[in-house]
């Protein structure tokens, strides 16, 4: 009994930050072919069409997936110093608080410094920023990207995942 009334207050409350994402963000405008949902609360942090490819040479293991609408999507396995894995995509721009200072220290992609990136809402730990660093190195480079996100897979979900989730009672359906 317990149980049921957990779960309709999570679905409740999932329900209501998704009829808040739909009001702020209409499918018509929307960019990508998905947004992504920070998997604690549901906030919107990101779109799919800012994932991208950039190839960390630490990675354990890179793979292509189809993911959150887009095909393609590089998947990397990442490991920090303690040993910890991380399956990780890369985007140009998401929504998060960025904790700390930048440090440079053990990162990920060379000539960029990280901090740890969070949810807005509810400070869930999402994945990196990570900021390029003014290197001789990196002023050879020609890539132009200063900021990025590394995203961690568990800790997002993408928002037609969610709809899956929700069944709708037949006399509501059109």
């Amino acid at each position: 009994m317990i149980f049921n009334l957990y779960f309709f207050v999570f679905i409740s409350y999932i329900l209501h930050n998704i009829c808040v994402l739909a009001e702020q963000f209409p499918r018509s405008e929307k960019n990508g072919q998905e947004l992504l949902l920070c998997r604690k609360c549901g906030a919107d942090v990101a779109d799919s069409y800012y994932l991208f490819s950039k190839p960390s040479p630490g990675a354990r293991k890179t793979e292509k997936q189809n993911l959150f609408g887009q095909q393609n999507v590089t998947v990397q396995t990442l490991v920090n110093p303690f040993g910890i894995k991380f399956e990780v995509v890369t985007a140009e721009k998401a929504r998060c608080d960025n904790i700390g200072p930048n440090q440079g220290a053990d990162s990920w992609f060379p000539g960029y410094s990280w901090r740890i990136c969070a949810c807005p809402h509810c400070g869930q730990h999402l994945g990196w920023t990570f900021e390029k660093t003014d290197s001789i190195v990196e002023k050879q480079s020609s890539e132009n990207i200063k900021t990025f996100h590394g995203l961690i897979l568990r800790n997002i979900l993408g928002e037609n995942f969610t709809d899956s989730l929700i069944m709708m009672p037949k006399m509501y359906k059109m």
